[in-house]
């Protein structure tokens, strides 16, 4: 099971029809560490199955999906 880490703060801009969205994969040695980019991904089933992965490893990991401001994150 994935589970969705939805306790960072989302930043809201105007959509820029010129960004591409994607989706960041982020991961954490300890719950008290800071949150850090894995990889990116375009489509989001790709970012999840990543996620899977890396949680069956015993990792933490979330998903950050980026569609309005992707350099804000």
């Amino acid at each position: 099971m994935i589970r969705l880490d939805d306790s960072h703060t989302e930043v809201t801009s105007l959509s820029n029809p010129g960004v591409i969205r994607n989706f960041r994969v982020q991961v954490r040695q300890s719950s008290g560490s800071i949150w850090q980019m894995y990889r990116t991904f375009r489509r989001r089933s790709e970012a999840e199955s990543c996620i899977a992965d890396l949680q069956r490893a015993g990792m933490s990991a979330r998903l950050v999906d980026c569609d309005r401001c992707p350099t804000a994150i």
